[in-house]
């Protein structure tokens, strides 16, 4: 009887250790969820899409080996915004000085129109596809993207990202339901690779570039920092990213 009443305040310490490391693992989850989900984008499913069309299931492989690279650039950013508290261009600045602060801002602004560019070519695409016009579509993409990012707090823009991006895991069912030969793809996977054709290393290239791009270590590490993320909480940023990760290269693949 006696050992009973000594285990229940134990098992009752532990429920609540696991509640707390339950509760801490939600409040760091977000940053690198909607960053991988983000980093999937028109211009990204486009190259592919390219890729499966000239090559079939060649290119796989290397959705399969960008996960640990894209996992160790990403889970670097984060800990460099938890420990210092401060974002990647502040960091540039207070390092490096305000010169190359500005060099960084610049060629983040033109790689983020780029971005941008294929955003809401992909938008048009896809109103079409329904019979929306253009104007249409991407108008009303527009502004609900500044509303977005102007009327609300990080939590909130976070969750809708987060909502918004999922949306993308209709690949994996589409995927299924196309009916993949396990041998057509375990022959491409272990046969041999055109790498003496230029047209192959060009999508190679594309996809490298599909999959890390400079606007992500930026948007992260500032995630992070809004957030008010802690040392303590940096083995659940991992988990985050590592999951984003799989996440994004699952529906590239």
């Amino acid at each position: 009887m006696s050992k009973n009443r000594l285990a229940l305040p134990k098992e009752k310490k532990e429920t609540t250790l696991k509640k707390k490391a339950w509760l801490a693992f939600l409040a760091a989850m977000g940053p690198g969820l909607t960053v991988m989900l983000a980093d999937t984008d028109a211009g990204s499913i486009i190259t592919a899409a390219q890729s499966g069309a000239q090559w079939g299931y060649k290119l796989l492989v290397l959705q399969l080996l960008l996960i640990p690279i894209l996992y160790f650039i990403q889970e670097l950013t984060t800990r460099i915004g938890i420990t210092t508290g401060r974002g990647h261009g502040q960091l540039i600045k207070d390092y490096f000085g305000a010169k190359w602060a500005w060099i960084s801002v610049i060629t983040l602004f033109v790689s983020a129109i780029g971005a941008l560019v294929t955003e809401f070519s992909g938008i048009a695409g896809a109103g079409l596809l329904f019979g929306i016009p253009e104007w249409a579509s991407v108008g009303l993409a527009a502004v609900l993207l500044i509303f977005i990012s102007t009327t609300g707090r990080y939590l909130r823009v976070e969750r809708i990202a987060i909502a918004i991006g999922l949306f993308e895991l209709i690949f994996i069912p589409a995927a299924v339901y196309a009916h993949p030969e396990p041998s057509a793809i375990i022959q491409a996977l272990t046969g041999s690779q055109p790498l003496g054709n230029s047209g192959y290393w060009l999508l190679i290239a594309a996809n490298i570039g599909a999959v890390i791009m400079p606007w992500m270590i930026f948007y992260q590490q500032g995630a992070v920092v809004d957030k008010g993320l802690s040392s303590s909480t940096i083995k659940y940023s991992r988990l985050d990213t590592a999951l984003g990760s799989v996440v994004t290269q699952i529906i590239m693949a």
